[in-house]
């Protein structure tokens, strides 16, 4: 039956992105090596990425912000924080905003969706855990994105959280804090 056919093929697409996923996520234990980044270069990349996309982002570099990094890691985790915001923010603009104080590197991703529920914040980043319960890539995805997200983050000493904006919405905030000196 071409109908059953059918649906074995996407079911077994969504097993491999899955997989693919899960592995990610296992790989996030390892912190990257890292090199020197300039933060408002890729956000500007990830920006002109999502607009190609056609999502409306917000974004306009401020004073220069370079630090060391994990390059893909953070490209990564800003991805997924980009990604969730112009897939849950209701078609609105998204905004990013880079701040670079002497302790840490701060990145914001605003939007305007419906939000998260307060006692749901956290929950969001156990993986396969989604808001949003139907199969549904494009509605629901794997919920591994935030898990990942998350795991990477702490493998480098970074914070992520998400926060409930005033006004709606939500707020992905990715804090970098420098490594203390030695001497």
């Amino acid at each position: 039956d071409p109908q059953n056919i059918a649906r074995l093929r996407r079911d077994m697409e969504e097993m491999n992105r899955l997989i693919g996923e899960f592995l990610a996520l296992s790989r996030g234990l390892e912190k990257e090596a890292e090199q020197e980044i300039d933060l408002n270069q890729l956000l500007q990349e990830l920006a002109d990425h999502a607009r190609n996309e056609g999502a409306e982002v917000e974004w306009q570099a401020q004073a220069p912000c370079q630090r060391p990094a994990g390059p893909m890691a953070l490209k990564r985790i800003l991805g997924n924080l980009i990604g969730n915001a112009v897939r849950y923010g209701a078609g609105k603009p998204i905004t990013l905003i880079c701040e670079c104080p002497p302790q840490a590197s701060v990145i914001r991703v605003l939007d305007r969706g419906p939000g998260i529920p307060p006692e749901q914040l956290e929950s969001v980043f156990r993986p396969f855990y989604r808001l949003e319960s139907s199969r549904s890539v494009t509605t629901g995805g794997s919920g591994l994105g935030l898990a990942i997200a998350r795991q990477l983050a702490e493998a480098n000493g970074w914070k992520i959280e998400l926060l409930a904006r005033e006004g709606g919405g939500t707020e992905a905030r990715l804090t970098l804090p420098f490594a203390a000196k030695d001497g």
